[in-house]
């Protein structure tokens, strides 16, 4: 896979109050950025794992662990699935 280095400048005291190497900072970032692109949809799970430097159940770990769902579905979409979990209650009875 063909990777571009992207830089961007970070105040020393930005690393010393997160306790944080560069390195540590950059990966903290790349995956944040993976999780707030998959929560916005502009990535798939694999993409935005791929930009987490993880594996896909890694990233669907990473996600749980910060309180996101690896399932996005728009309002009206979950209100569909309740209407058609309501008539399949309905018929199961």
């Amino acid at each position: 896979m063909k990777a571009y280095e992207v830089k961007i400048k970070v105040p020393y005291e930005v690393l010393i109050t997160l306790h944080k190497s560069p390195d540590e900072f950059a990966e903290d970032i790349r995956q944040q950025a993976a999780i707030r692109y998959y929560k916005n949809r502009l990535l798939s799970l694999g993409k935005a794992a791929d930009l987490a430097g993880l594996s896909r159940f890694e990233f669907i770990d990473y996600l749980r662990f910060n309180g996101e769902s690896i399932f996005k579905y728009t309002d009206e979409e979950l209100e569909e699935i309740q209407k058609d979990a309501l008539e399949l209650e309905k018929i199961l009875k």
